[in-house]
């Protein structure tokens, strides 16, 4: 799955970025970097990333 995919069904489930901040202990700003392609964000926290997006 990419990550404008993800993107996508983030915004499509309602969930936002302070949510996935909080559980996964990153800044907000960087979660939007990385969803806008500006950023390269650690491998693990893709993973938490993508697994938050998909299981709530």
């Amino acid at each position: 799955m990419t990550q404008t995919e993800l993107f996508l069904m983030r915004r499509q489930k309602g969930i936002k970025l302070n949510q996935i901040a909080k559980t996964i202990g990153c800044s907000i700003a960087l979660l939007s970097k990385y969803e806008h392609n500006k950023v390269a964000m650690d491998s693990n926290k893709v993973n938490q990333y993508k697994d938050y997006i998909l299981n709530n």
